[in-house]
C-alpha cells in the first residue's frame, strides 16, 4: 500500500521573527498555510495513495479559526470524491475538543479523539485488510507512556500501523508521551508514523520508523524541511522518499564583500546580490545573510549594520527593485569580536534563592519547559542537542554555569 504521512503542519501560525514586512510579503504569508494544505492534497490524489495520515499538531492551537476549519475541510472533502481516506490524530498543540469545531469531517475522515489508544481497520482499494492503532491529546500534556497500551501487531491484518505524537523518553522533558524506539520496534508493526519533532528523521529502517518534520517552516530553525512522506508498505518491508509542499522557504547565506574596498561597492555588491537573487525566485523566501571580510569597511560600516539602518535600506531596496518574492529578515557579520558571548553571573545569595524556590525537579521541568518554548527566549537562548540529552538535573547545573547570551542581544 502506500501512504501520504505528515505531521505538525501547526496550520494558524505565524511566521515568526520578522519585522517590517512589506505587505506584499504579508499577504503571500498569509496564504502560505492553506496553500499548504493544497499542494499535499494534490500529491495525494496525483499518487493516487491508499491513506493520507496526519500524525498530531495539524492546527497550531486547539481553539482553530473558523477560516481556517472550513478551508482544511473543504480540502479533505476533495480527497472524499477521490475515494482517498484520511486518518487523523491530535497532538499537544491541537489536542481534541469536539466542541471547538464548526463543521462536519467528511465521511472519508477517521479521527482518533481519546488518550485511550484504539484500532481502527479499513479496506484499501485493493482489498487489503489495514490496521491503524493510535491516540489523540485531549490537554496539552501526556506524562505516560502509551505504547503498553498499543496491541501487539494484528495477524488478521495485512498490514499494520502505528501512529504516535510524543517524544522519546531520554530528553530529560516527559510531557510529550514519552517513549522508546525498542519498545515501539516490539510491537511488530509494519511502519510506524510519528509526530512532535519538527526536523525530518529516519528513526529505524526495520521497521520503518519516520518523523516526517514539518513540511512548512515557521522559524529560521526550521530551514530543514523535506515536505509529506511518501510511504510504501508490504509485509515485512517499506520504503520513503519526500515529496515538497513548503510555499514559504528560509535560507541562510554568506556573502563575502572582500573584494569590496569601500562603503560604496559594498552597497552596490549587495544590492546587486539580493535583487538578481530576488527576480529569480516564484515563491516567497525570507533571506538571512551573514557578511564575511568586512574589517576594510571601517567604524562606519559597523555602525550601520549594528543601528539597523543597512538592513532597513536593503529592504527597501527589495521593495522597489524586486518581484516582492524576498525578504531580507536578518543581516549578521562574521567577525571575531561579534563572535565573543558575554558570561551573565549572579549574586550567589540570588542564586541560593533560585535553586530553593525555583530548581526542584519537577518545578523546574514544568518552567523550563514553558521558557523553551517561548519565541522571546528562543530568538536569544537556542537549546542545542546536548540540552535534549540531558536530564532535568543536568539541565539546571549547565543553565548556572554557561549561561550566556549573545552580546548585541543584551
Amino acid at each position: 500500500m502506500k501512504v501520504l504521512h505528515t505531521a505538525d503542519l501547526h496550520l494558524d501560525r505565524s511566521f515568526e521573527g520578522l519585522k517590517n514586512i512589506p505587505k506584499q510579503i504579508a499577504g503571500k504569508l498569509q496564504q502560505a498555510n492553506h496553500q499548504v494544505v493544497t499542494a499535499i492534497v494534490d500529491i495525494a490524489i496525483k499518487k493516487q495513495v491508499d491513506v493520507v495520515i496526519f500524525a498530531g499538531d495539524t492546527f497550531h492551537q486547539s481553539r482553530t479559526s473558523i477560516r481556517t476549519q472550513a478551508y482544511f475541510i473543504a480540502e479533505m472533502k476533495r480527497l472524499e470524491q477521490e475515494k482517498i481516506p484520511v486518518i487523523m490524530a491530535f497532538g499537544n498543540h491541537d489536542y481534541y475538543v469536539a466542541e471547538r469545531y464548526w463543521f462536519d469531517f467528511p465521511k472519508n475522515m477517521f479521527l482518533f479523539q481519546k488518550e485511550q489508544v484504539e484500532t481502527h481497520y479499513f479496506m484499501t482499494k485493493n482489498q487489503e485488510k489495514i490496521a491503524v492503532s493510535s491516540f489523540s491529546y485531549e490537554h496539552p500534556w501526556i506524562n505516560e507512556n502509551k505504547l503498553s497500551e498499543f496491541p501487539s501487531k494484528d495477524a488478521t491484518a495485512d498490514l499494520h500501523i502505528g501512529i504516535y505524537h510524543g517524544d522519546t523518553v531520554n530528553n530529560g522533558v516527559q510531557n510529550y508521551a514519552p517513549f522508546s524506539f525498542s519498545e515501539m520496534k516490539r510491537k511488530g508493526y509494519d511502519y510506524w508514523a510519528l509526530g512532535h519533532i519538527h526536523q525530518p528523521q529516519v528513526m529505524s529502517a526495520d521497521p520503518l520508523i519516520v518523523y516526517p518534520g514539518t513540511p512548512q517552516g515557521h522559524t529560521k530553525k526550521e530551514r530543514t524541511v523535506q515536505g509529506v512522506a511518501i510511504v510504501s508498505i508490504e509485509s515485512g518491508h517499506a520504503t520513503v522518499h519526500f515529496e515538497a509542499v513548503a510555499k514559504v522557504n528560509w535560507q541562510k547565506t554568506k556573502y563575502s564583500l572582500s573584494q569590496t574596498s569601500n562603503l560604496q561597492e559594498a552597497l552596490s555588491l549587495l544590492e546587486e546580490l539580493l535583487v538578481t537573487e530576488s527576480l529569480d525566485q516564484k515563491s516567497v523566501v525570507l533571506k538571512e545573510i551573514q557578511l564575511t571580510d568586512t574589517e576594510q569597511l571601517g567604524e562606519e560600516f559597523r555602525i550601520s549594520y549594528g543601528n539597523g539602518e543597512l538592513l532597513h535600506y536593503l529592504q527597501t531596496t527589495l521593495l522597489q527593485r524586486s518581484n516582492h518574492f524576498l525578504f531580507l529578515f536578518q543581516i549578521g557579520l562574521l567577525t571575531e569580536e561579534l563572535d565573543e558571548k558575554v558570561r551573565i553571573t549572579a549574586d550567589p545569595e540570588l542564586l541560593k534563592q533560585l535553586e530553593k524556590n525555583y530548581l526542584q525537579p519537577e518545578i523546574f521541568s514544568n518552567t523550563l519547559q514553558e521558557l523553551v518554548q517561548n519565541p522571546l527566549f528562543s530568538s536569544v537562548v537556542q537549546p542545542n542537542e546536548e540540552w535534549r540529552e540531558r536530564s532535568v538535573v543536568q539541565a539546571d547545573q549547565k543553565i548556572k554555569a554557561d549561561f550566556v547570551i549573545e552580546e548585541d542581544r543584551l
